[in-house]
């Protein structure tokens, strides 16, 4: 029999290689990139702003709504044209909905489709002027706006769980999934034909932790989601197969999870950047100014720069070979600032 002495350094190598086996599941590894710096980009003044949406169609990028004060403040509804050959900014038409925060907008046979997000000037969840469920397509030819199908459910007593929500198109289908409304957090995944204006709950639902307010990328060839919060920060990273409506969970982020991070990929590249680890009721947590690439084919993610400023609810979107990343909030200021580079 083990003495005393014996079993207590036995419990403690069982003890440091369980913690090793921890660190090594979550850590980074080594990246076969050279670290990005991001160069900055000219933004107007009285941009800033968070919690915004932005798209890209036909060589350009779309920005438009979002709030410039605090998580309390009215929401904008205006609409900004960034033409990536000169860097210039033009004012277009009015988003003619209500102005709105964490919307989702994505593109679909060179048209905008937008909508749905929360007004952040009301606290509680109490009726269709809190969230929202109407839907959009913007046309950047003739820079006009024309209303769609609305997202259909609605919880009990509740307005529609379209708050905080991610998205990504295939086909002629977008798809909507990390639904939230209160403290209500769905796991269901919708999707809107674009071609019928209608509204179609799919049969397999998320099978991860619900959560809001998480991520999604896709280059058209794979489909990821994941991060988000539910009582707590989530590290989850999953691959969705349009196809089949089947899910597969990937390597989880480093760092214990975070939420109101982006994400974007291209070329079978796929990067999430900045964010919040939420850390209580008695802490802001932390924010993040990384710059993160997932490998899909070694399942592994890398650690390849820094922002400047550490953020969330920031915009990144892909336009004529590059990322961009800008805009955002930290405690004490809305980002008025724009960051491309070269993957």
């Amino acid at each position: 029999m083990l003495s005393s002495t014996k079993r207590l350094w036995a419990f403690i190598m069982q003890l440091l290689c369980l913690s090793f086996l921890l660190i090594s599941c979550s850590e980074y590894v080594d990246s076969p990139f050279p670290n990005i710096t991001p160069l900055s980009i000219p933004t107007p003044a009285g941009l800033e702003r968070a919690s915004a949406t932005a798209f890209v169609a036909n060589g350009k990028a779309y920005l438009l709504f979002g709030r410039q004060e605090a998580k309390s403040s009215a929401a904008l509804n205006d609409c900004w044209q960034f033409d990536p050959n000169d860097a210039s900014w033009t004012r277009k038409a009015n988003f003619p909905g209500r102005g709105r925060v964490s919307a989702i907008a994505e593109v679909v046979d060179g048209k905008g489709y937008v909508g749905l997000g929360y007004n952040s000037g009301v606290h509680i969840y109490s009726s269709d002027t809190v969230t929202f469920s109407d839907f959009w397509m913007y046309d950047p030819l003739t820079d006009d706006w024309q209303q769609k199908a609305d997202f259909p459910e609605k919880a009990p007593n509740k307005a529609a769980p379209v708050a905080a929500c991610s998205s990504f198109a295939y086909k002629q289908w977008i798809y909507v999934l990390g639904l939230s409304v209160d403290n209500y957090v769905f796991n269901e995944v919708w999707r809107y034909d674009t071609k019928l204006d209608t509204w179609e709950k799919l049969a397999n639902k998320y099978p991860g932790k619900i959560r809001s307010a998480g991520t999604s990328c896709s280059d058209g060839n794979r489909f990821f989601f994941g991060l988000g919060y539910d009582r707590e920060s989530s590290s989850e990273w999953w691959e969705y197969f349009p196809e089949t409506d089947s899910w597969k969970k990937r390597k989880s982020i480093p760092e214990n999870g975070r939420l109101n991070a982006s994400a974007f990929a291209f070329n079978n590249r796929y990067f999430v950047t900045t964010g919040r680890r939420f850390g209580g009721t008695l802490t802001d947590g932390k924010l993040f100014d990384d710059l993160l690439e997932y490998d899909a084919a070694k399942d592994v993610w890398y650690k390849r720069g820094t922002l400047n400023g550490a953020r969330e609810n920031a915009i990144a979107f892909v336009l004529s070979n590059k990322a961009y990343i800008g805009f955002g909030e930290n405690e004490q200021k809305r980002f008025n600032d724009l960051y491309c580079f070269e993957p």
